[in-house]
Parts: structure tokens; sequence; C-alpha cells
């Protein structure tokens, strides 16, 4: 028989000396985050899914990281940003160490030993390069692909490389830049703050979200982008909504509103009102809803071809959904099922989260008319939609809907068809 050895406590973890270079002192920062939140290499291995050995060389500055572990080590970290706005200077000076051997190999100039005054040469990794308006195109661009993959990834996918973009746009932040530039980086790291909110609100973490709104509208009051500054906070008022907030999702859309004033489109402005008109829908005040719903169909309709280049496309098919939102909670739930309808009809085949919602709303609608079979489908199909994209906010929109059920066996059938994902 086999007897299992006692594993010593080990050897204590090798001293670190930050000032050796920007690697030694992100493995140091990394170091001191872990062990301040009482977490084992393992346990952040665990949490980042990367290996601890892996993580332990990043800590003692052996080993240059990714960006994704970086961006992984930040969030499970809980960093806010501070690890991701280290590593521009670590890859940086990376690369002037690689250029540097590089140049010696080739001179014959290498030898084992050579005068190297290491904390010049650190220095020289923290100098920013500098912010182009070539760059600040890229950069601007980045968002905006992003967006058009959310309808193709999980959130969980898109998580890191949204919450990594905007840990580069931080970063910039700190680097020099003209007046001209530096506005176009602030209204860019807004923008990517708002859409990492928007994915911790679809994966269920409010408290995350409501930094990532915080950082976004810090940005942006720098900036003084006021038309970003006003979609931001409708959005703000939407995830209230969605989170059953009333009152929270009806000051956060009259702010947008009153902040907006001129410096938007009519095709934001309609939207802006459409937000604004469901948020007081569901607080129970009919009369401005309705008000704020007209409001919105007559800026769509005054529209020309104008659009914020942050604006979604924002149509009649889309206003439709609103307008079925609040006829939905003022009980007139034929007219919301037509609306809902029309709205369905004018959304891409791959737009699949947007079909999802539609259908849910579009199934509360029918439960309403007594349809509970045609509801019960819908729902089963909206339910596939957030199950592939992992969405938290959805399936907690569908968990509402199947408890509003009366009949037992449309609950019981729902209930089967989760468990068919769970296996």
């Amino acid at each position: 028989m086999t007897t299992e050895r006692k594993r010593g406590r080990g050897r204590p973890a090798k001293a670190l000396d930050p000032g050796m270079s920007l690697l030694a002192a992100l493995g140091a920062k990394v170091r001191e985050l872990r062990k301040g939140r009482a977490l084992t290499l393992m346990e952040l291995g665990e949490l980042t899914g990367y290996s601890w050995q892996h993580l332990g060389a990043v800590e003692r500055g052996s080993v240059a990281p990714s960006e994704s572990v970086i961006v992984a080590c930040d969030t499970a970290l809980g960093a806010g940003g501070a690890l991701n706005r280290m590593l521009p200077g670590v890859i940086r000076e990376q690369a002037h160490l690689r250029h540097s051997s590089e140049a010696a190999r080739r001179s014959g100039t290498e030898a084992p030993g050579a005068d190297v005054d290491w904390g010049r040469l650190s220095a020289c990794g923290k100098r920013a390069s500098g912010v182009t308006s070539a760059v600040v195109d890229d950069i601007e661009m980045i968002t905006m692909y992003q967006r058009r993959l959310y309808h193709e990834l999980t959130s969980t996918q898109m998580l890191v490389p949204v919450d990594g973009h905007l840990g580069l746009l931080l970063s910039l932040l700190e680097t020099p830049a003209p007046d001209r530039l530096r506005r176009r980086i602030v209204s860019a790291a807004g923008e990517a703050a708002g859409f990492s909110a928007w994915i911790w609100f679809d994966l269920g973490d409010h408290f995350k979200m409501g930094r990532r709104y915080g950082i976004a509208m810090d940005a942006l009051v720098e900036g003084e982008d006021r038309g970003l500054r006003s979609y931001i906070s409708a959005y703000q008022a939407v995830t209230a909504d969605a989170a059953g907030q009333a009152g929270e999702a009806v000051r956060h859309a009259s702010a947008a509103l009153d902040m907006a004033g001129r410096s938007v489109t009519r095709v934001t402005r309609s939207w802006l009102h459409a937000v604004n008109a469901a948020a007081c829908a569901h607080a129970g005040d009919s009369r401005t809803a309705l008000s704020q719903l007209g409001q919105a169909h007559g800026a769509l309709e005054e529209a020309g071809d104008e659009r914020d280049e942050w604006m979604y496309d924002f149509d009649h098919e889309r206003l439709l959904g609103y307008e079925g939102n609040c006829l939905l909670e003022l009980g007139r739930y034929a007219q919301a099922a037509r609306s809902f309808e029309h709205a369905l009809s004018g959304v891409p085949a791959t737009c699949v989260r947007r079909r999802a919602e539609l259908s849910v709303d579009l199934a509360q609608a029918r439960l309403g008319e007594g349809e509970t079979a045609e509801a019960v489908r819908l729902t089963r199909e909206a339910i596939t939609v957030f199950a592939q994209r992992g969405s938290s906010s959805g399936m907690s929109r569908v968990r509402q809907l199947r408890d509003r059920m009366a009949e037992q066996p449309a609950v019981r059938e729902l209930d089967d068809f989760v468990r068919t994902w769970q296996e």
C-alpha cells in the first residue's frame, strides 16, 4: 500500500524588484492585487483560464504576458484597468529590448555582461509613443467592428476584447496629444466604456456595468460630447428599465433628452423620445408615455439621411418595438402584438439577439391575448438564442415571462426545454 506524502509549505515567493523594468513592475502589481484578494496562483488560474505556472512566471517578470492574459487578470482582480494601462509600456519595453538585441547581434557587438543602464532603459520604455491621427482613425473603427461581432459571438467571448480595447483607450488618455486628437480619444473611450457596460449588463453583473457607465460619463464630460453623453445616459435608462427600476429609468431617460439639446440628429432624438416613452409607461405614466411616443414618430418622419456616427441603425421598425412595449404596458395586447410583428419583419436575420428580444415581447402580447401555446413557441425560440449567446439578461426576461404563465402545462414545457440546454 502506498502512502501519500504531505506537501510542505513550499519555498517562499521570490522577492520582486519593480524598479528593474516595466515588465517586473507589471508582475509585482499582479502579485500585489492577487495577495490583496487573498488568492493563490491556482485560484487566479481558475478565474482567468490560464495556468498557474504561466501566471507565476508573469508575476516574477520572467515572461512577457499577452494582452488577453492581462485583461483577464485585470478583470478577475478587479483592478479597474490598472493592469491594462501598464501593458502598452511593457510592450514598448519588450520591443525595444528585442530591437537592441538584434542590432547588437548583427553588428557583432553583443557580449555577456555588456554595460547596460537598466534604469535608463526602463525610463525609455515609459516614454509614450506619439498619438497620430491615423492611430485614432484605426482606434475609432474598433468599437464599430466589435458592435458587429456582438451579433455573432457570445457576450463572454466579447468581454475580453471589449475591455481590452477600453484599457488601451484609457492608457492613451495618459499620453500627451493635441487637443483635437485628445477629444476624439475621449469620445472613443466613452463609447467603448458604454459598450463594455452593455456587455456586463448582458452577463448579469450590474455592479461592473455601473462602473463602466461611470467611466463613460466621466470621459465624455471631459470631451464635452453632449450627444454621445445623451446616448450613454439613454442606455442607462434602458438597463435600469430592464432591471425593474422604473424611477431610475425615467430619470436617466429625461436627463438624456435634456442633455442632447440640438447636438444630435432627428434620428437619435426619435430614439431618445422612444426610450423615454418606454420608461414612463413602465412607471405608470401613460399620458407622458403616449406623448413621448408621438414625438418619437414625429422626429423620425422629419429625419433626413443624417446620422450620428455612434448611433445604431434606428428606423421605423425599431420604433415599433418601443411602441409595442408601451402598448403592452397599457394592456392593449392586440395592438402591441401588431407592432411587434411589424418590428420583427424589419430585423435582419443576422441580428439574432434583437429578434429574440422582440420574440419575448411578442410572446408577452400573445399571453395577454390568451394565446398561451403561441407564447410558449415564441419563448422557446428566444431561449435557444439567449442560450447560444450566453445572455443572462435575456434569460432573465424569459424567466419573468415564464412566471406570468398561469397554465402549468405551459410552465412545465418551458422548464423541460430549458433542461435540455443544461444536459
